[in-house]
């Protein structure tokens, strides 16, 4: 008999103990304000090929409806084109294009620099002829980037059979094309 009595004492004597430790625990969790990490959920852009096609891949990309967009980075081969589009884009969506000089890249290797300047969720618009689309989507692929692409996707053979790889790669690594 003493010995259930000894139990039910410190039974009763943890419950008060556990008792007190989980209202302590509300109580200072309830003075300490609610601080979140600021999440940013901006889509960033990256354009290469910066004529007709692009750039208004480009607007379009800019007045989507389902988020928070910006244009961060654009490469071409011309800089009279990379200019244009820029003034332009820059006119209609002020506060989404965000190119200074230094994410602005001209020449033919122009596109893997502007890729490399997209984060996470980042999307690539490739806007160039069709000559040049595999290698462009194979390094897009590579660095993680999401991908919207002009049509004709190649213009031959072996570049369609390049394309059909970098997207079974993109499907492996839940990559959009």
């Amino acid at each position: 008999m003493n010995e259930k009595k000894t139990n039910a004492s410190s039974r009763r004597e943890f419950l008060k103990r556990t008792g007190a430790a989980g209202a302590a625990t509300t109580l200072a969790a309830a003075a300490i304000p609610h601080v979140h990490a600021g999440e940013d959920n901006t889509i960033t852009v990256a354009l290469v090929g910066c004529g007709g096609r692009g750039t208004g891949a480009a607007a379009d990309a800019l007045s989507t409806k389902s988020g928070p967009t910006k244009l961060v980075a654009m490469a071409d081969v011309f800089d009279y084109r990379l200019q244009g589009s820029l003034r332009n884009l820059s006119q209609q969506f002020p506060q989404q294009v965000d190119v200074p000089e230094e994410r602005r890249f001209l020449g033919f290797d122009a596109y893997k620099r502007a890729i490399d300047c997209l984060g996470p969720n980042g999307v690539v618009l490739l806007a160039t002829p069709p000559a040049f689309r595999p290698p462009h989507l194979e390094y897009a692929v590579a660095k993680g980037a999401n991908v919207f692409m002009e049509k004709s996707f190649a213009v031959d053979a072996p570049g369609i059979r390049r394309v059909l790889a970098a997207g079974e790669a993109a499907a492996r690594k839940n990559l959009k094309i």
